[in-house]
Order: C-alpha cells, then structure tokens, then sequence
C-alpha cells in the first residue's frame, strides 16, 4: 500500500473529536484495501467485519455474531440495520475506535435504505444523545456505487470526513515486489501485464514472480496465459461484479474496453470500432470512467480532444492480448502460440501504450523541479506536421484556463521496444516547431529502455533534450 493512503487513514483514526466519524474508502480489489484495515483495526483494537453476498437476515446474523465475538458476551440478536448501526456506534463509547464495514455494497446491494439509516445516525439529532467516538469506515471495491454514496443528493452527502480512493502502485512500488537482482527490464514488462495491483503480485500468481529477463515468458505463460491461472478470467470478474455495470449494456462494455486496448482511443474511433454513434456510448464511456476501468486523458493544449485509455495496465494485457485469442490460448502448446503470435501483440499493443503511461507519469510525479519546473497540464496531444496529424506521447503545458494560449514547457517521445536514436531526437525538434511560438522554449524528453550513444552524447551538449533511460525512470529524478 502506498504510503500516502495509510497517512490519509491514520490522520482520520487520530482525529480527538468527540464524536463518531465517518469515512469511506474504496477502490479496485485485491488492491491492499482490506490489508490495510484490518491491520488498523487489530492494532487499535478495532472491530471489523467483512460482509457477503447475502439477504439482509443474514447479514445481520453474522454480523451479531461476528459483534459479539468481538465483545466476548455472545451471539447478538439484531432485528434490524438500525439496532445494528446502534450496536456498532456503541463500541466508541469509551474511546476512540475503528469500526469497519468491508464489501459495504453488499450490504447496501440486500438494503438500500441502510444509507438513511446512517444518516439519522449520525446526523445532529442522534448526536445530542450519542456519547460515542467511533471512527465508522464503510469500504467496497463497487466504485461508482462507493462514490454515489456522497454526490447529489445521497442521503451520507456531507457526513464522510474521509474518502479515500486507492488507486493501483505506480511502477516504482510495484517493482519492489520483483525478487532481488530481477532487473529493471523484467520490473518494466511484469508491469506491463500485471499492473500495480498488490494481489496480482502475490494470491493471484501464488506468489511467483520472474526472476530475470529469461524467465519473463515462463511466467506469462503459466501465470496469465495458462487456462489454470485465475488472472486469465479476472478482467471478466471485475466487470460482472460491478453493480453499476451489470445488465443489458454488458456486450457494449467490454466491446468499448478491446476497443481502446487494441488502439481506438478516441470517441470517434470508439464508436467507429464498436459500430455505434459517439452519442449512443457517451454515457457507456462515462459509466466506464467513474467504475474505474478509463481513464480520460485531457489534451493539454487542445480543447475537446480528450483520448481514452485503460486504467491500468493489467486491463490492457486482457482486451489486447487474452480476450481476442481466447481460442489460441485453449491449445496444448501455449508456449509456442506466446512465442509465434503473441508476444508480438503483447510488445505494439501492451509495452508501447504502458510505457508512454510510465513517461507521463515519471514526468508529472517523479521528474526534479529543475527537470520540469512548471507541469501543471501533462497529458498526450497531437501536432500536424505537412498535414498528417502525429501523435505525441508527453506534452507538458504551464498554467492558463484556455488550453491553446498555455506555454508548451516540454515535448515528448517514449518507445519501449527500439532504439533511441537522433532520429527520434529529429522528429521531437520537427514537431516542437510545428506547435509554433508556444513551444519554442520546450525542452525535448526522449524516454526509452535501450539509448544509442551518439543520442547520449549530443544530449550531453544541449540544455534542451533530456535522456530518461530505465535507471533514471525508476530510480532518479
């Protein structure tokens, strides 16, 4: 888990005030949510229970027993989600206290109105009479039905002192996960299939990660590829148990997702792809968005050009590569198939989109202020040069509200299976031209796995072109 979650966590656990709290904490599964709760729990004395896909009677049963296990009196006999909340608020009465509700939408799912119920709970009229101090956490992995919870008009609206919405580890923390000595050429192509997702590092892969280079392809074929390994049905899984996404539009879903995953990332292209208007998946796209599974990157210096991509990468490797060869992957020989067809998939439709991810992100995260002093729009874009449209991997844009009047601070080109050369180099200063008078001034990043020398050493002379190379993504500023 990221360290900044954790912070976010404990500083609303710490909060003195006199009274309960409520937070919420969501995001995709086997992301170290739970983790991270129950050790919060356990060390602060906590309560937490984990509910299940059931009828609210028996939510209620294995909650009571679940609550009085933790008060060592006994199964309690709870009529309903009121006397529940109750019984849950009491447990704060002498001192500060975790209690957590885990897989809430499940809850939620069998009783809608426990919202309200909560909302009377915790609202002014019930908190004259309350003594209690608890810190009450409701998580799920259901994002759009986590996040619907405080917007509009929900009845929590304006209870939540927390809401905290964990996202996948960047490729820096994901790579601590690799054993020693792996590399950071394997660091970068286990993440290109798996993502930062913590629990298709560890459960999902029953804890086997490559060792090297050489063992990349062993791994993907008996870990991902294999029709035993359970990441091979996970992006599937995902989809069907997000309530918001469920119902006749299902097809639609995952036709938009192998869409953007083998190359359409634009509304048009989308709609184009999947044989509808732009109109009619508008509302499919942004369904998409707030469930977590897009991403929609804003030109930075273009208005209404936004470009669409899978949230992680993990998404990408399933509708790029196991999706659209479903039947390859039924065949004896999957070593040979990963070898002859799609490891080539894998290198122009996986490890190129992900690594121009992994530049934006070094370059809005990681890169020095020196590097990049002034970064307040990076995103992907476009430039036209002899009148062919060319797209651009990095674009970095200063302040402004109007996205064509903002000052281009830096172009650049990132390409994970090549060479860099002064080739690249030559189109990056070709294209800075083309963007005219805003550009003039913008440094030149070049982002790659492999350099030629004669690029390092002419970057060595200029002031304007910065070589990002593996050791300096990962590892430096």
């Amino acid at each position: 888990m990221r360290d900044q979650d954790k912070a976010a966590l404990e500083t609303f656990l710490d909060s003195s005030i006199d009274r309960p709290l409520l937070g919420l904490v969501y995001g995709r599964r086997r992301i170290g949510k739970s983790t991270m709760l129950v050790e919060q729990a356990e060390r602060r004395g906590g309560f937490y229970f984990e509910a299940i896909r059931a009828e609210t009677p028996v939510q209620l049963e294995r909650l009571g027993a679940a609550l009085g296990e933790h008060l060592g009196v006994g199964r309690l006999a709870l009529g309903d989600w009121e006397e529940a909340v109750g019984a849950l608020l009491r447990l704060g009465e002498q001192s500060v206290v975790p209690v957590i509700l885990d897989e809430f939408g499940h809850i939620i799912a069998a009783d809608p109105s426990v919202e309200s119920i909560l909302t009377a709970a915790l609202g002014p009229g019930a908190l004259r009479t309350s003594a209690s101090k608890a810190r009450l956490i409701l998580c799920g992995s259901a994002i759009a039905m986590m996040r619907a919870l405080t917007e509009g008009e929900a009845p929590l609206r304006g209870r939540a002192g927390l809401e905290l919405i964990m996202q996948p580890d960047d490729f820096r923390i994901a790579a601590t996960r690799l054993p020693v000595g792996a590399g950071l050429e394997t660091a970068a192509r286990v993440f290109a299939v798996i993502g930062g997702v913590v629990g298709y590092a560890t459960d999902m892969v029953n804890f086997d990660l490559p060792s090297g280079k050489a063992d990349i392809d062993r791994w993907i074929v008996d870990r991902v590829l294999s029709p035993a390994a359970t990441l091979q049905r996970e992006a599937t899984t995902l989809l069907a148990e997000d309530p918001s996404l469920s119902g006749k539009s299902n097809l639609l879903h995952h036709a938009i997702l192998g869409a953007i995953a083998n190359g359409s990332v634009t509304a048009g292209a989308i709609a184009n792809k999947v044989g509808r208007q732009v109109s009619n998946i508008d509302l499919v796209l942004r369904r998409l968005i707030e469930a977590g599974f897009i991403v929609r990157h804003e030109d930075p210096i273009r208005k209404k050009r936004p470009l669409y991509a899978l949230a992680d990468s993990f998404l990408q490797f399933h509708y790029a590569v196991i999706e659209p060869y479903g039947a390859a992957l039924r065949e004896r020989d999957l070593r040979t198939v990963w070898s002859d067809r799609l490891e080539a998939v894998f290198s122009s439709r996986v490890r190129g989109p992900v690594f121009e991810e992994m530049a934006r992100v070094w370059t809005a995260n990681f890169a020095s202020d020196v590097t990049m002093p002034n970064r307040d729009h990076v995103g992907p874009s476009f430039v036209s040069i002899d009148g062919v449209d060319h797209e651009l991997d990095v674009v970095v844009a200063g302040t402004g509200d109007a996205p064509g009047d903002r000052e281009i601070v830096a172009v650049g080109e990132a390409k994970s299976g090549e060479v860099m050369t002064t080739r690249h180099l030559l189109r990056l200063e070709r294209a800075r031209t083309a963007l005219g008078a805003n550009a003039s001034h913008a440094r030149l990043l070049l982002f790659g796995e492999r350099m030629d020398e004669r690029l390092v050493q002419l970057a060595a002379e200029r002031d304007d072109v910065e070589i990002v190379d593996l050791d300096r993504l990962y590892t430096r500023d």
